[in-house]
Order: C-alpha cells, then sequence, then structure tokens
C-alpha cells in the first residue's frame, strides 16, 4: 500500500483538480491522508467533500496549531504512516496518469537490485506548466540547470535537485527519516534527499510525471542558472547567493547532529569536511570546495559558488 500525503494551506482555487488526477491514477493501491494546516478559505470544506466522497481512500485531518511550513505539516503526517511506500503531493500540480506505476516500477526496481531493507528514494522529471496547466517547459531540471546524476551526499549538501512533489520514498527510508526535526531542514524534500545519500540509493525517472503549476502565489523561486540572465541575477543578487551558500552548512551541521550515530565513517567525514569549509580564508574555501567535490550542478551555478563562497 502506498500512502499519499498532501498539504493543504488556502489552496481552494486549484486542489480539486489536484485531488481528481490522483484519484484518477492508473495505479489504485494507495491512500491519501490530507492535512490541512489552517486554512482560512474553503480548502477544508473540500477535502472533506473528497473523504465523503471516498472514504476508503482519503483520510482528512486538520492541524490544531497550525505549523506554518510546508516541511513541517509534511514530516507531521509522515510520523503517521506506517505505509510500505510513501509519496508527496501539493495542493496545486496535477499528477500524469501513471505517476504512481512509474515511480513504483523504479522503486522495486532499485529495491530489488539493493541490499535487504535499503533506504530508497525516487524521484522524476516534471513539466512547468502555467496557470491553466499548459506546459511551458517540457523539463524542469534541464530549465533549472539540475543534474539528477548528482545523487550522491557531497553534491547534494550543496544543491538539491529533489523536487517533493514527485518523491516516493519506501519504508526504511521513512524510518530513518522521522528523527528529524522539521526546523532543522531547509525542506522536506532536500532533507529526504540527504538522508538517502547517506543511507541508501536515489533513483530518478526521466519521463515527466507532474505538471508543476505556476501561478500568481507560487511562481518559480529560482532563474535559469545556464543563461545570460541567469548569469546577470547571481551578480545583481551576491548578498542573497552567499546567504544560499551558508545556509547549507547550518543543514549540514543540523544532519550531522541528528544522524552522527549512524552514519558511516565516511558519510561522516563527508559532512565534517563540508561543514569546515567556512572556517577558512576564501583560497583555501574554493579549494576544498573544488576537491571535496562540493559544486552546484552547472557550470555557471558553481562559479558563481565559487565566486562567492
Amino acid at each position: 500500500m502506498i500512502d499519499i500525503l498532501v498539504a493543504v494551506y488556502n489552496g481552494e482555487k486549484y486542489l480539486s483538480e489536484q485531488l481528481e488526477s490522483i484519484i484518477n491514477q492508473s495505479c489504485t493501491d494507495w491512500h491519501m491522508i490530507i492535512c490541512d494546516d489552517g486554512s482560512c478559505d474553503r480548502s477544508f470544506e473540500i477535502i472533506e467533500e473528497y473523504s465523503r466522497r471516498f472514504p476508503e481512500k482519503i483520510s482528512v485531518l486538520r492541524n490544531a496549531v497550525p505549523t506554518k511550513s510546508a516541511q513541517a505539516n509534511f514530516m507531521g503526517m509522515l510520523s503517521r504512516t506506517k505505509a510500505e511506500y510513501i509519496m508527496f503531493s501539493d495542493q496545486d500540480d496535477f499528477w500524469e496518469r501513471d505517476k504512481i506505476r512509474l515511480t513504483l516500477d523504479k522503486m522495486r526496481e532499485l529495491e530489488q537490485n539493493g541490499k535487504s531493507n535499503m533506504p530508497v528514494l525516487v524521484h522524476t522529471e516534471l513539466s512547468v506548466a502555467d496557470e491553466g496547466l499548459n506546459v511551458t517547459k517540457e523539463s524542469f531540471t534541464e530549465f533549472q540547470g539540475l543534474n539528477p546524476k548528482c545523487d550522491t551526499l557531497n553534491r547534494l549538501l550543496v544543491q538539491n535537485n529533489v523536487t517533493g512533489c514527485t518523491v516516493m520514498i519506501n519504508a526504511p527510508l521513512a524510518n530513518i527519516a522521522r528523527a528529524a526535526d522539521p526546523s532543522q531542514m531547509l525542506m522536506h524534500d532536500w532533507w529526504l534527499a540527504l538522508t538517502a545519500a547517506a543511507f541508501g540509493k536515489i533513483g530518478f525517472v526521466y519521463k515527466p510525471t507532474v505538471k508543476y503549476r505556476q501561478h500568481g502565489d507560487n511562481q518559480l523561486g529560482a532563474v535559469n542558472n545556464r543563461s545570460f540572465s541567469g548569469i546577470k541575477h547571481i551578480i545583481k543578487e551576491k548578498s542573497v547567493t552567499k546567504e544560499r551558500i551558508d545556509i547549507t552548512y547550518s543543514q549540514a551541521r543540523n544532519f550531522l547532529d541528528t544522524y552522527g550515530d549512524i552514519l558511516s565513517e565516511k558519510s561522516v567525514e563527508c559532512l565534517r569536511r563540508y561543514i569546515d569549509i567556512p572556517n577558512h580564508g576564501k583560497a583555501a574555501r574554493i579549494n576544498r570546495l573544488i576537491r571535496g567535490g562540493f559544486l552546484k550542478q552547472n557550470f555557471l551555478a558553481a562559479a558563481g559558488q565559487l565566486v562567492f563562497c
């Protein structure tokens, strides 16, 4: 059985369309858990109506005290599920009909080829769509200059390439992730990616399985770092670039504090090397980033990282 965790907050405009896309999946072996984080629009009414229509498929929760963060809402739901596999859904995207099947096929392939009880995360390509779900970019990863093959701990410490709404994790990974404090992570998908890289394996499905809807309240936060405009953005927003680099060190420290007792020596050493980088001068920082493979996933982004590290 697959549990699908849906985080909701003031999502009435697109929520029904997203829920319908899950209900109409070709794979039907799933249960949906929807948690409302204190919406003040009609979101809770909508999800209650769906739970009445599909009582065996949908469970509804509502946080008594709003968490005010997506990662806290998702991690709260994760603490409740004991399913064999867990998926994550935003409230305003659209799942392609074979999303669950394609992701589950990849998951089982990796589990079959791996060690017993190996933690596994699978994520997929997604397309970017406008408010009306018209596709504007066929490949989100290509547009963002991300490389799914960069799935080792050192690369993921610097830059996340796992998009939460495409993710499936297995129970062994969920069991490790539950120990984490949501306040210690930048986002749940990034933390899950780090956890999978440190303890197990990450797989990627190259076919888009989600239309990642962009609208007034959810515009892409990143710029195409492979373009001329991306270069200008990195230069113009150098303080923001530096801040984004700095917070990755904080997350690495939190990750080591959370799992230090159960991490492999290799992973501990990787984390310590990365956390130590800010303690050195500019030339030494650049040297350590390059030697440790702590680089962002495309040339221009990595160049910006080295300039502003």
